[in-house]
């Protein structure tokens, strides 16, 4: 197996575990009543560090998800550990990402735009 799918196959399997864990597994209440997704992972080449991709419904506020994932990182990261077989659990570093909101933004515009030249 080449080192480049290995890093891909470490990324899937820390964005399964992560998904988990931050879905079902937090205690923090803001993040419990986002609904958080873990949409994607990305490692850096020596694995040693990852940004995890987190969206959520578009009636969340985007600032105190993120402040509850930074500030929760250590148990996210403690639970990867136990969950991984791998030498060194990589940093977690979150993003929420938008794109999700974004796009049930738009459809809604698009949808009411439609019904104002149809009316």
């Amino acid at each position: 197996m080449t080192g480049k799918r290995q890093l891909e196959r470490l990324q899937e399997d820390i964005q399964r575990e992560l998904a988990s864990i931050v879905e079902f597994e937090s205690r923090d209440p803001v993040v419990r009543e986002a609904f958080p997704t873990v949409m994607d992972v990305r490692l850096s080449v020596d694995a040693r560090h990852a940004k995890v991709y987190v969206a959520a419904g578009t009636d969340v506020d985007s600032d105190a998800l993120h402040s509850a994932l930074v500030r929760d990182q250590g148990f996210y990261r403690s639970e990867l550990a136990h969950r991984l077989s791998v030498r060194h659990t990589p940093e977690l570093q979150f993003i929420v990402d938008r794109t999700v909101e974004r796009s049930l933004r738009l459809e809604q515009l698009l949808r009411d735009d439609g019904d104002a030249d149809a009316g």
